[in-house]
């Protein structure tokens, strides 16, 4: 039995066919829980107080003191919030970020601007007098030699209370 180009393509193509229909179908029964590193928390409000409506400003952290549950016992529609040394760690071995600057508030609060240079990354956090703090804003585009107190002024989080 002889194969003349046409019956070569048209078997390749039946074949490329089959293959990419079966790893579509594998990879659509992916759900987002079962990749490493998913978080429901950052897909569920995309940025902290989001849902809080247009009338909270990002620079109102009385929202932050009113969260009692902290860590893995925080429900999914509460901003990011953990123990400041725990939080810490994370920043840094997930995201490369350091902490770059740090603003003091009355009654022994804070807020920091932590990045990262090499992936570009930068987190504003909210730290209550009790040690705990809270993810208040994050985003891309950090660049090395960027001004921190710049980036949290234009979020609305210096001279916050």
């Amino acid at each position: 039995m002889t194969m003349n180009h046409r019956t070569i393509a048209l078997s390749a193509t039946a074949i490329s066919l089959a293959v990419l229909g079966t790893v579509g179908m594998a990879f659509s029964s992916i759900e987002p829980q079962d990749i490493p590193g998913f978080s429901p928390r950052a897909e569920a409000l995309g940025r902290p107080m989001d849902d809080h409506g247009p009338d909270s400003s990002y620079g109102d952290l009385s929202v932050f003191d009113a969260i009692s549950e902290i860590g893995p016992d925080q429900g999914y529609d509460q901003p990011y919030c953990d123990d400041h040394a725990a939080l810490a760690t994370r920043l840094a071995q997930d995201f490369g970020e350091h902490a770059r600057v740090k603003s003091p508030l009355a009654g022994n609060r804070s807020v920091a601007l932590w990045a990262s240079d090499a992936q570009g990354t930068w987190t504003a956090l909210y730290t209550r007098a009790d040690g705990v703090s809270c993810v208040v804003s994050s985003g891309m585009g950090w660049e090395s030699g960027a001004n921190p107190l710049a980036l949290l002024k234009s979020e609305g989080l210096l001279n916050a209370g």
